[in-house]
């Protein structure tokens, strides 16, 4: 069983997370689903491929300046950032959708006074890496592809979507011996109904990009980028941080994903949100006491 760590913190959340053009997005798709759905469809499946990169300057972003180690990995036709701090043990951070790896930013000195090597890198599309568009399939192929250049990896550190890649990887015989996951989403199909009622988009509408889904994918798509499914052949010893109000992800559906993950304690707080769990002193402290046990391969 996993174990909860009931810690809240009375913080108060200020904002929440901002969604510049969403109601824009919204209203122009609602308009185009009215006189051609099928098209609409179509455009929030490409839109679905199409993050959109943080805005400059990111917090933490000056470290980029102190990383101890930087390189490009090629990845198709595209190259991806890869920075490090530190020596030690591999720390490798995986970010979320429309994020970038310097998100990760708080956890560089404490991690690496700790004696870690933290790895961070930016997906395809993301941050400072090329690329228009990329999948979560694609991320978790990145994630393999940097664990393999740094070599093997103690833990992986992820954040909402990012979570599903980093399972994803590990599925597919990516080896790491510990795993947080911050505010992990259900699915893909939980997001996916998410941003359906995010762009007010009517069901006919949604069932065409999700037709294409299936199209590009396969019909497992959903299967496989389920990560309450996922998170059963999760062996390695980790933590899930869930916030109670997180705006982007509901709290329950990370609880769905805790309770399937025999080997993972819960820390709970409140107030944090989606993402002041990225530079949370009392997550990052948490973490690092979990961290600091001895570790039991457990990996089959």
């Amino acid at each position: 069983m996993n174990s909860p760590l009931n810690t809240q913190p009375s913080i108060t959340q200020q904002s929440t997370p901002r969604r510049a053009g969403l109601s824009a997005t919204r209203l122009a798709l609602q308009l185009y689903a009215r006189v051609a759905p099928q098209k609409a469809g179509q455009l929030v499946n490409r839109m679905a491929f199409r993050p959109s990169r943080l805005p400059l300057p990111i917090r933490y972003e000056y470290l980029l300046d102190t990383a101890d180690s930087y390189t490009r990995l090629q990845h198709g036709a595209h190259s991806i950032p890869v920075y490090s701090w530190g020596k030690g043990p591999v720390i490798l951070g995986v970010h979320g959708w429309a994020g970038a790896g310097i998100q990760f930013g708080a956890w560089v000195n404490p991690l690496v006074e700790a004696g870690y090597r933290v790895v961070l890198f930016d997906a395809i599309a993301h941050g400072r890496a090329q690329g228009s568009s990329t999948d979560l399939f694609e991320i978790a192929e990145v994630t393999t592809k940097v664990a393999d250049h740094v070599g093997l990896v103690h833990g992986i550190l992820a954040h909402s979507m990012g979570c599903i890649a980093a399972a994803r990887a590990i599925k597919d015989g990516l080896h790491s011996q510990h795993l947080v996951m911050l505010a992990p989403p259900l699915s893909v199909a939980a997001v996916m109904d998410n941003l359906g009622q995010q762009l007010g988009l009517r069901q006919d509408v949604l069932d065409v990009h999700l037709r294409l889904m299936e199209e590009r994918f396969g019909d497992s798509v959903w299967e496989k980028l389920d990560l309450e499914a996922l998170s059963l052949s999760l062996k390695q010893r980790g933590m899930i941080v869930i916030d109670h109000d997180d705006m982007s992800i509901a709290p329950n559906e990370s609880e769905r994903v805790s309770t399937n993950w025999q080997a993972a304690q819960v820390l709970r707080t409140r107030g944090l949100g989606h993402y002041r769990l990225l530079w949370s002193p009392l997550v990052i402290e948490t973490v690092l006491q979990d961290l600091g046990r001895p570790v039991v391969d457990t990996v089959a």
